[in-house]
């Protein structure tokens, strides 16, 4: 259901009503008179995620408030809320969904659901995952690294290939990675690769220019284009286009690779280099190569990709060739599809890429949302001696009944809660340190979850 139809009626706990409250009272008024509308209702449990649907009717029940939601567009669940919704559904009449784990997180979680519509990946560009050292891997290990891209994300392998001696056993690389239906590039200047390649059933080539255009003979697949090297940079594009030509008078499918140049490298040069073909040939498919910029700028990819991403999507690039070979490269598949589907979502929508997705929040996650005297109202209801552990503030907060500490050194904060059982003291050292983490990193902490990493596999 669209969330601008009908008020949102977000159900929680007492510990969380207060900040949820806030958070909703925010989004309402920046949407006013956009017809959003969320309100809050605070059941009886200390704790929300301890809901479940069964309950949580008994109790709308006793309160009365399943026969008057007829304002009432649909009910959103604290997203750790376990077990069928289809009995709420069924027994109230309006939608129910589960929110995001922390339901302070509604306002952003809203903003990402506009896109929803959105189930399949992007069409365009398609990702092209290169297997660096696939010319000296066995059939087997090329096939495990390809199941690693094919989860990540990619549309396409590619078998990197020796320059002198292109790619051994390619026919039984191609074999194995047609069989367990892959789609299969082979990246290779080297001719008689190039021939057996297609002759095994490759997908695509990777690459020709006027150096090695001779090894066309007998290829039907299509086939990546690259500039003459040996041209001053300034020619590369008189030189793609000549080359183009080429392929298409031989009646095959030319992509054409006007080569991303890396940082320093005449980068900036080389962006332009693509908008200027793209202007001249509208309908030719196009290729863009991202190791040369993320491999070559030792950063973390993540950013790096989502920047590509918007270039490919301006550009209506058609395919991204990218590797994972540089430890900073680790998930680059990944980040590249969430990047591909955020673009996608905030075109549909005419909005720019922010607040659509938090996938590309690897490190700089999404900032701890308490304040310290929220989590001191949230004390005033606590009844029981367990520890409750969050950051806020810039601090590592924990209280029970009896006692709130805060602080940032850890071993201060273990020290002050004094605590003696050794399975317990295990439990919260571990809660401590991942709230440590958490707090270094401005990321999000929920007690008892794992830290979060966004597009990171």
């Amino acid at each position: 259901m669209d969330n601008r139809t009908g008020n949102t009626l977000l159900l929680t706990g007492r510990l969380a009503a207060g900040p949820l409250r806030r958070a909703a009272d925010k989004f309402n008024a920046r949407s006013a008179g956009e017809g959003a509308v969320l309100s809050v209702l605070e059941l009886p449990i200390s704790v929300a995620a301890l809901m479940t649907p069964e309950w949580i009717l008994g109790r709308l029940a006793r309160m009365d408030i399943g026969s008057d939601l007829s304002h009432t567009g649909r009910i959103v669940l604290p997203g750790r809320v376990s077990g069928d919704l289809g009995g709420m559904v069924s027994s109230l009449g309006v939608p129910v969904a589960r929110g995001p784990e922390d339901m302070r997180d509604i306002p952003e979680w809203l903003g990402a659901e506009r896109g929803s519509d959105i189930t399949d990946p992007p069409k365009k560009p398609e990702i092209i995952a290169e297997i660096v050292d696939a010319w000296r891997m066995t059939p087997d290990e090329i096939l495990k690294r390809a199941e690693y891209f094919r989860t990540s994300g990619a549309d396409c392998v590619d078998l990197g290939g020796n320059p002198d001696e292109g790619v051994p056993d390619v026919e039984a690389k191609i074999g194995i990675l047609k069989e367990s239906g892959f789609k299969v590039s082979v990246d290779t200047f080297h001719a008689p690769t190039i021939r057996r390649a297609c002759r095994a059933g490759a997908d695509m080539i990777l690459s020709v220019n006027s150096g090695n255009m001779d090894s066309l003979e007998d290829v039907s697949c299509p086939v990546v284009v690259v500039p003459d090297y040996e041209l001053d940079e300034s020619e590369y594009l008189g030189s793609l286009a000549s080359n183009v030509e080429s392929v298409s008078k031989a009646g095959l499918t030319a992509i054409a690779d006007p080569i991303l140049s890396p940082p320093l490298m005449d980068m900036t040069s080389s962006f332009i280099r693509y908008s200027e073909y793209r202007a001249a040939y509208p309908g030719v498919p196009m290729l863009m190569g991202t190791g040369n910029v993320t491999e070559m700028l030792e950063a973390d990819s993540a950013g790096v990709n989502a920047l590509l991403s918007v270039f490919a999507r301006e550009l209506d690039i058609d395919y991204v060739l990218t590797t994972e070979a540089a430890a900073w490269t680790r998930g680059t598949v990944s980040e590249l599809r969430s990047a591909g589907r955020m673009i996608a979502e905030a075109a549909l929508l005419g909005l720019q890429p922010k607040h659509i997705s938090h996938a590309l929040r690897e490190l700089k996650g999404l900032p701890p949302g308490y304040e310290t005297r929220e989590l001191r109202e949230m004390q005033a209801s606590v009844t029981d001696p367990n520890w409750r552990i969050f950051v806020a503030g810039g601090k590592i907060c924990a209280f029970n009944s009896e006692r709130f500490i805060e602080g940032q050194d850890v071993k201060s904060i273990y020290r002050d809660m004094g605590i003696s059982d050794p399975a317990h003291s295990f439990y919260i050292g571990r809660e401590l340190q991942k709230a440590s983490i958490a707090l270094r990193l401005g990321r999000g902490f929920a007690q008892d979850d794992d830290l979060t990493w966004g597009a990171l596999p």
